[in-house]
């Protein structure tokens, strides 16, 4: 990639820190019920969403009695008990709340309620899907510099235009700094109407790593915001994961090895092995991966060396996904939409799985020059900010690329591994 526009300085940085703190930690009016301490309660991707979510909210305060209170279509009302644990980061401190609901059954209608020592939120709703279909909306890097207006503008649209859409993905680089708190509530309170009611499904992206001084660090924030499905390992849960929704056993993949491995090393290689057992214990007929890094090196389009043009991130990666039978793979991170088309052996093909690098929904852009070779279909240029859909049924997968004014600027569908 070439120039980054917007990037903000270190001291813009800690100035915003400093204004956030004087602030307070939360905005009073923006708790779930006015008066309590219960803020940005949020749905959370489990294994099985078809039978199981995880709700979680913040609150200043520590407190005794957490709970979860769902109530089906008949109205009867089950309990589900949670725990809670301090979380300090950027010079700030506050709880994080975590209740885990299971026993829900497919195809259902459900509400649900947070109770916290007595005070309550409003019923908000849960669906759950079935095995045959899913639909989500796909939001590439959020990362902003205009208090994360952007990234509001751009998810409201597209919840807005697809109102029966119960899941949404955003592909890592949520916000542009790990460390700093105030961008992690600016993003939260971007979103902060839909997340109750909708499936979140996080994945760390290279900005999630970083600290004030852009060094990088554990990304601790990311970690503790989101309880993603356990992974099986002792040193990297929450880092990778996968879970089922409909027909698509979906793979989330972490591509920061090179921000990571100096801090704490052997990721990757613990990755990939656990990817091999992953997709051999998946019956679905889909298998779709979610990776923040794109596999392609668009600062070395100009070299005659040997897959100058293909990333370290590919590189490493891609084999594996030739081996398991991957049929899709979405990445971000250069901040542009490009469709590459089915690669195999790191050339284009007929066969393989589909690339595509899923563009912006922030206001931090990038100037990326075209490759030929694997750049089948791009948006308009200057690019604007853009999110996708996948809708996915036991016979096919259906892709589309929204611009923000709701115009279609892609469209593919992949049946039996061909794309239409």
């Amino acid at each position: 990639m070439t120039s980054k526009i917007n990037r903000r300085s270190f001291l813009k940085v800690i100035f915003s820190g400093i204004v956030s703190a004087v602030m307070g930690k939360f905005n009073k009016s923006s708790a779930a019920t006015a008066g309590s301490d219960i803020y940005l309660p949020r749905q959370i991707i489990t294994k099985d969403s078809t039978h199981s979510r995880t709700i979680m909210w913040h609150s200043r305060n520590p407190h005794n009695s957490l709970r979860v209170n769902v109530r089906d279509n008949g109205g009867n009302v089950t309990s589900y008990m949670g725990g809670g644990g301090l979380f300090q980061d950027d010079g700030e401190s506050f709880y994080i709340n975590k209740v885990l609901i299971n026993r829900l059954q497919p195809k259902s209608h459900y509400t649900y309620q947070i109770v916290q020592d007595g005070a309550t939120t409003p019923w908000y709703p849960l669906e759950t899907g079935g095995s045959d279909t899913v639909e989500a909306l796909i939001f590439p890097d959020s990362q902003c510099s205009d208090g994360y207006e952007t990234w509001r503008r751009v998810a409201a649209g597209a919840f807005d235009s697809h109102r029966d859409i119960n899941m949404f993905i955003n592909m890592g680089d949520l916000v542009d700094n790990g460390e700093a708190a105030y961008q992690w509530r600016q993003w939260f309170y971007a979103i902060s109407t839909y997340m109750p009611s909708k499936i979140f499904v996080p994945l760390m992206g290279n900005h999630e790593t970083y600290n004030l001084n852009w060094k990088c660090r554990i990304p601790h924030a990311f970690l503790n915001f989101f309880a993603v499905p356990d992974n099986g390992s002792a040193a990297f849960q929450r880092y990778y994961y996968s879970f089922d929704c409909g027909p698509v056993h979906f793979i989330v993949l972490n591509t920061q090895f090179e921000e990571l491995d100096p801090i704490k090393p052997g990721m990757m290689e613990e990755q990939f092995q656990w990817l091999r057992q992953d997709v051999a214990a998946s019956d679905k007929p889909w298998k779709v991966v979610l990776m923040h890094k794109d596999i392609i090196n668009y600062d070395n389009l100009g070299s005659s060396e040997p897959l100058a043009d293909i990333d370290e991130v590919g590189k490493r990666f891609m084999p594996y996904f030739d081996e398991l039978g991957i049929h899709l793979v979405f990445t971000a991170h250069q901040h542009t939409y490009r469709r590459h088309g089915h690669i195999y052996n790191f050339e284009p093909s007929d066969e393989g799985p589909v690339y595509i690098d899923t563009g912006v929904a922030g206001n931090c852009r990038y100037s990326v020059p075209r490759t030929k070779r694997f750049d089948k279909i791009m948006l308009p240029q200057p690019e604007t900010d853009n999110y996708l859909t996948i809708k996915a049924s036991n016979e096919d997968i259906t892709v589309q690329c929204f611009l923000p004014d709701g115009q279609l600027g892609d469209s593919f569908v992949l049946t039996n591994s061909k794309q239409k």
